[in-house]
């Protein structure tokens, strides 16, 4: 980080962290509204399928592009024009749904357009932040805005289910333009010095993928750590894709129930993020991790027991705390020990093996779940979870000392 940067630094990752949550807060506003109006109107699990893959897919194709582009121009810039290209989107179909031109299918389309924008925006961010941030304060960093994204996260259900409950659903896409607009703003105002301002050798795209995937799956550190977070999260898709739907068809129709399960979540996420900031350094992220997996695992599998709607929603609360931990701490050792010529590429590949690989997994659990109970899903990804966590800390520690080979 460029020493001339450091009295200003604060302010920076003030309109950094501010510009990055009005964008995350907008876009989870959509995305409860979307995923819920579909859920409401359809009770299939087909359509919450479709629904998943609108949200992830694309974020998945253009991810590795993402990545080298995070490489090669300015990670601002990027961010701006992703956020600018999906925020004109939004206001065209505000527009489309005040004239009555509404269908499902849009919806899908809106998602889609969203999953683009943010595929390129999270490796952008992910990699932008360590460029602004004094190395030694980045675990904090980390955590404040985990916990900044939870404490907004906690708002976003709550404002989608006012508004879808009592305006409608065009009523999203007028706040979202207004958080996008305020996003943008205040993301031109950060200032980024050195490598972000002198990045002038442009390989071709293809080669600079391939690249990326070489570094990645060469080093038998970080190859092992993605493809156990690869599983772990193919594993966590039903309690984060198909929730809704159980919630629905267990415990029984309603907004408010809708809400509730995802403010318990993002409780949980609130306090899971305090903890990460709380820390300037965090302990062994390894054994972290595999807290979070195997706390998630758990609280997955008592989900799907018959059980009165509280006490589902207390372990849906468990498993927020968990996820913040997971994520914090993956980003952390990446940030850590992943040079920056290389850091937006490998942001680009664990986005798409973590919430990118949702869409894959959901080809399976959407169908699924239309001929067996979600409770089943849920008890035997729970199980599987936990067996992982425990073979993933097994099999980290022993690699410790492979942790060179990334530099």
């Amino acid at each position: 980080m460029d020493s001339r940067i450091q009295p200003t630094w604060k302010k920076n990752i003030g309109y950094f962290l501010a510009a990055q949550n009005f964008f995350l807060f907008g876009s989870s506003s959509v995305y409860f509204a979307i995923l819920w109006y579909i859920a409401l109107q359809t009770s299939s699990g087909t359509w919450i399928m479709l629904a998943t893959m609108a949200t992830t897919l694309p974020q998945i194709l253009i991810s590795l592009w993402a990545g080298i582009w995070a490489d090669q121009y300015s990670r601002k810039k990027l961010i701006i024009f992703s956020s600018s290209f999906v925020t004109l989107f939004t206001f065209g179909t505000a527009l489309l749904y005040f004239f009555e031109v509404r269908s499902l299918w849009l919806l899908l389309l809106i998602a889609a357009i969203r999953s683009l924008g943010s595929g390129v925006q999270t490796p952008a961010g992910n990699a932008l932040l360590p460029e602004i941030t004094p190395k030694i304060e980045l675990s904090r960093i980390n955590g404040l805005n985990q916990f900044i994204s939870s404490a907004l996260l906690l708002i976003s259900p709550i404002l989608s289910g006012l508004i879808l409950g009592k305006l409608g659903i065009i009523f999203i896409f007028v706040v979202d333009l207004i958080t996008a607009t305020t996003g943008i703003i205040l993301m031109s105002l950060v200032h980024v010095y050195g490598s972000e301002n002198k990045i002038t050798t442009h390989s071709a795209v293809l080669p600079g993928i391939w690249d990326g995937i070489k570094f990645t799956f060469s080093r038998q550190y970080l190859r092992n750590f993605m493809l156990f977070i690869m599983g772990a999260f193919i594993l966590v898709a039903p309690s984060s894709q198909l929730s809704t739907l159980f919630v629905k068809r267990t415990f029984g129709s309603g907004v408010w129930r809708l809400t509730l399960n995802e403010l318990l979540w993002t409780i949980g996420a609130l306090l899971g993020s305090l903890y990460i900031t709380t820390h300037k350094k965090l302990p062994n992220k390894i054994k972290l991790i595999t807290v979070g997996f195997i706390g998630s695992g758990i609280s997955f599998a008592v989900m799907g027991i018959p059980e009165p709607f509280w006490v589902y929603l207390l372990f849906m609360f468990f498993s927020g705390i968990c996820m913040p931990i997971i994520q914090a701490s993956a980003n952390i050792l990446i940030q850590e020990n992943i040079p920056a010529n290389k850091m937006g590429r490998v942001f680009s590949i664990l986005q798409i093996l973590s919430t990118g690989i949702y869409p894959i997994a959901m080809l399976v659990y959407g169908p699924l779940s239309d001929q067996i109970a979600i409770k089943y899903i849920l008890i035997a990804t729970g199980l599987l979870l936990i067996l992982l966590g425990f073979i993933f800390n097994k099999r980290l520690l022993s690699l410790t000392d492979k942790l060179h080979e990334l530099h």
